[in-house]
């Protein structure tokens, strides 16, 4: 190597470190978090609310890494071709990364791994290339940016990009997930969690209102009314909804778990998919009521009467978001108004956000891209036309705009306005009740409007929001003393957690029909409340709290009847091999077995009429297991055996299972229990 070669290596390699801005204390602390790591040194997810600077704390946490590895390279992996951009100009402006060691892949973007030290990547073409191409690139530190998205199967792989050190950033890092055996699992047990690893630090818009983050602002929520026409429209749509609800819990499912369901084969997954597709559609009708439009175009217009404001439109339908940049044109004839969504070529959005951020264009109309990551903190007026029913997304767009400046004495401070639109008397009001949003935000900074439909008329002020949460479970377990009730209470809160049922046996199923090996005596808190056995029930996510529901004249409502010592775990099936070899000839009836858990031989009932029968339904007949038999004494002896088993074990009906052993085993708390031998299985009448 020559002195003008060397001297690039060198230069190629000079350690990254950070400049034109300093971290403040919380800052600083999310980053030491992170260093200290989550089960390892520099490793985890920081949960910190849009407009907290994680791309700073990401920038930070580059330059600390570097320290340990000299020689690191970094790959950063983002949702959208936008975001990937500004991290791109954001890494270029605050560390001493020459812009040519700095690519980009995807959306275009053709740089590698081994030409560049910082690869900032789409998420799209990252899941599909990154792996591979780092697996030769050591040391990396792996950044991936709004990191529930990341979990989806089909990006899930960018995860297996090997890397020493990791680091997973988002608003809302958790994602609903479950095991194999229909566990929910914790943001630490996702696939994501476990990739990058467990949240290390949180700071939430209630902790950025409470410190004083955020400048000044006010959250505007306006009810908009629907037309006749629209109304009757809406209630045929809630009518089909309805239907398959009731259709849904005639199954045993709750309408809460259709999305869940969808999965599964049958009537019970079509319904499923039926109610979801319902639902849906019931959405896109609202996010198309005509008022949507003309209450955001007054509001626009209004907040520009005062100052030079910046005005950010959120949306969710491109047809309706082009309707309404049309509208403001014409409304408001002296400001530029542009259009951004993905249906747009790539120059014309590039432009439309660049002629948004200088001001030349103070009013910007999108559709989704813009909730997740753009920053654009000159916005201080923003307008939710049309969001969907998740609270991540509604608290996402609330960052766009609450996003802090640097202190400028040139300019003056920052006060913000977000505006909310809902349809009033729908399913819309129902984010209401999922989220106390004068604790979040805080209830001086509030104010509730409903709008008629009729054009000349001002909204009404409200004195409050439609629906109200109830209290969480937190509040509740506050309320509780901290400690699980001896006897059942009313619980006061909303009913939430993963449902589960339990048998008249004391076996624990959740909604996959996993059985639960560690009931932990919630047959008898569902008998204390129900007054008889079995019924279903949920088990709180955070402190595991058993709530049962009952209708019953003694006890009405929502019940918290007890606490789970620990997680419910499912029944582990033994191996093959251990299974098939399994020893029954000093088993008694009752006791617990570890055969196959297969019913290949059949699987019948016993009922207790005529002093004890084995039941068998083909089709819409019952047969009866014959006792007595000329022609196949044998398997009628296996009948006797079967009945006086049963009596000696239990004495009550139950369904039992022949697996292809020929052995007879049921299901009573939580595990498998023997009951007889009976190779062969039994003779029924009609056989020959």
């Amino acid at each position: 190597m020559d002195v003008e070669e060397d001297a690039a290596e060198v230069d190629a390699y000079t350690p990254l470190v950070t400049r034109g801005f300093e971290l403040v204390p919380w800052q600083l602390a999310a980053v030491d978090a992170w260093v200290k790591g989550f089960q390892q040194p520099f490793s985890g997810s920081l949960e910190v609310f849009t407009g907290g600077g994680k791309t700073l704390l990401a920038i930070t946490a580059m330059a600390e890494a570097a320290q340990e590895e000299p020689l690191l390279k970094v790959a950063v992996v983002v949702p959208t071709e936008a975001l990937a951009r500004q991290w791109i100009a954001n890494i270029s402006k605050f560390t001493n990364i020459a812009a040519d060691q700095i690519g980009m892949m995807g959306a275009g973007g053709k740089a590698d791994l081994h030409q560049v030290r910082i690869l900032v990547c789409v998420l799209n073409s990252a899941a599909k290339k990154l792996p591979d191409m780092a697996a030769d690139i050591a040391p990396l530190m792996l950044i991936v940016d709004e990191c529930h998205r990341a979990g989806a199967p089909s990006f899930a792989r960018v995860l297996d990009t090997p890397a020493q050190f990791r680091m997973g950033l988002s608003a809302t890092p958790d994602r609903e997930e479950l095991d194999e055996n229909g566990e929910p699992l914790v943001f630490d047990e996702q696939r994501v969690g476990k990739a990058l690893g467990g949240v290390v630090y949180r700071f939430s818009l209630k902790d950025a209102r409470e410190i004083g983050w955020l400048p000044d602002y006010k959250i505007s929520h306006h009810g908009i009314t629907l037309t006749e026409d629209e109304r009757n429209k809406y209630k045929e749509l809630s009518r089909y909804v309805d239907d398959l609800a009731e259709k849904l819990r005639q199954f045993g499912v709750d309408s809460s778990r259709a999305f869940s369901m969808q999965r599964q084969q049958g009537e019970t997954g079509d319904l499923a998919r039926a109610y979801v597709g319902a639902t849906a559609k019931r959405k896109d009708f609202l996010y198309r009521a005509k008022d949507r439009s003309r209450v955001a175009a007054k509001i626009v217009s209004d907040a520009m009467q005062s100052r030079t404001r910046r005005v950010l439109l959120f949306h969710e339908r491109v047809a309706e978001a082009t309707d309404l940049y049309q509208q403001l044109g014409v409304l408001l004839p002296e400001v530029k108004v542009v259009l951004e969504h993905s249906q747009l070529p790539d120059s014309v959005r590039k432009s439309a956000l660049a002629e948004f951020r200088t001001g030349e264009a103070p009013v910007l109309v999108s559709v989704k891209s813009l909730i997740e990551g753009i920053d654009v903190p000159e916005a201080d007026v923003g307008v939710s036309v049309a969001s969907s029913s998740s609270v991540r997304q509604r608290i996402q767009a609330l960052g766009r705009v609450l996003r802090r400046t640097f202190d400028d004495e040139s300019m003056e401070p920052k006060v913000a306005e977000m505006h909310v639109l809902y349809v009033a008397k729908t399913v819309d009001e129902l984010i209401y009740a999922k989220e106390d949003w004068g604790d979040l935000t805080g209830d001086a900074e509030n104010s509730y409007w409903l709008w008629s439909n009729d054009p000349d008329a001002a909204p009404a002020q409200q004195e409050g929001p439609p629906a109200s949460p109830r209290p969480t479970e937190d509040q509740e377990w506050e309320r509780l003393g901290q400690r699980s009730p001896a006897e059942p209470v009313l619980w006061e809160g909303a009913f939430v957690g993963q449902e589960y049922s339990v048998d008249t046996l004391g076996n624990l199923r959740n909604m996959h029909g996993t059985l639960i090996a560690n009931p932990q005596g919630v047959s008898q808190m569902v008998q204390a409340v129900r007054k008889s056995p079995g019924g279903k029930f949920r088990v709180t996510p955070l402190h595991r709290l058993v709530l049962i529901a009952s209708d019953g004249k003694e006890r009405n409502g929502i019940w918290v009847a007890g606490q789970l010592s620990v997680p419910f775990a499912a029944v582990e099936e033994p191996l093959q091999a251990e299974a098939e070899a399994v020893d029954v000839e000093t088993l008694k009836p009752g006791e617990r077995y570890l055969g196959p858990a297969n019913a290949d031989g059949g699987t019948f009932k016993i009922r207790q009429k005529q002093g004890g029968v084995i039941e068998q339904k083909v089709g819409r007949s019952v047969m009866f297991a014959l006792t007595e038999s000329e022609a196949h004494p044998d398997l009628a002896a296996n009948a006797v055996r079967l009945l006086a088993a049963w009596k000696s074990a239990l004495d009550f009906g139950l369904t039992v299972k022949l697996n292809g052993l020929g052995h007879v085993w049921y299901e009573a708390e939580g595990e498998r229990r023997f009951l007889v031998s009976a190779p062969g299985g039994f003779v029924w009448p009609e056989d020959p």
